[in-house]
């Protein structure tokens, strides 16, 4: 029987009930201030159904913060697109192609994007940054923090 909960689970297991394809774009910009800017552009059938750029404080390196994105991005399709496909697209080429990171922060960070590609029916693949929808709004997301006041030093 179809709707049986048997047959519903192995469906799911199997990937058969999945619905289509999500791309998630995403980029980071980040300044020697340590300031950052993040953008995320979320597409179904080719048509953007969520877009986001915002500013915050980024101690590490450029890859690092770019695979801190990726990793966000994974566990927000997760919470908000459960049961589609996801592809997140970067256009950081280290995030996508290490096979063995030079620095430990970046080796945990690409560790993150890689354990919760392993949980479903979600990949990273390599975008040019031309094709980055994502860029854009990470440079929107970096001006909003340099918009901001600096916090005075106590």
């Amino acid at each position: 029987m179809l709707g049986s909960a048997s047959i519903l689970n192995y469906a799911l297991k199997e990937g058969q009930l999945l619905r289509e394809c999500l791309v998630i774009y995403v980029d980071a910009a980040l300044d020697r201030n340590g300031r950052a800017g993040c953008g995320l552009a979320v597409f179904i059938r080719g048509r953007a159904v969520y877009t986001e750029s915002f500013g915050f404080s980024h101690l590490g390196g450029s890859a690092q913060l770019e695979a801190h994105v990726c990793a966000g991005a994974l566990d927000l399709a997760a919470a908000r697109w459960p049961y589609h496909r996801v592809i997140v697209r970067t256009d950081c080429a280290p995030v996508v192609r290490s096979r063995m990171p030079s620095s430990d922060s970046f080796r945990l960070a690409v560790f993150e994007v890689r354990e919760r590609c392993r949980r479903g029916w979600r990949v990273v693949r390599y975008v040019s940054r031309k094709a980055n929808p994502a860029h854009e709004l990470a440079r929107e997301g970096l001006k909003s923090m340099s918009r901001q006041p600096a916090l005075a030093a106590a």
